[in-house]
């Protein structure tokens, strides 16, 4: 993938700061050098945690993270191979 392409492919990151699989896919979008911006919910101000999960509710009932977001996609969870997909990677 080109520097160009990765450039339009804005990656977003809704993760918790105690969960092993969002610290994974961290490292492993550094590991190929893909910039990413995260937050993580569990640190957030109680009202807005609360507002977030409110949001985020119909189409993350469970809860889980991570949550990714490429180009206004969202995958919910560290599916690597889904994610590696999307972004063009291996």
């Amino acid at each position: 993938m080109t520097e160009n392409a990765m450039n339009k492919m804005p990656v977003r990151i809704y993760s918790l700061s105690t969960c092993v699989h969002c610290a994974a896919l961290k490292k492993m979008l550094q590991r190929h050098d893909i910039p990413f911006e995260f937050t993580d919910i569990d640190l957030m101000a109680k009202d807005e945690r609360r507002q977030f999960l409110q949001e985020i509710a119909p189409y993350n009932p469970q809860k889980t993270f991570p949550i990714i977001i490429i180009n206004n996609k969202a995958i919910v969870g560290f599916r690597r191979e889904m994610i590696e997909r999307e972004l063009g990677i291996s």
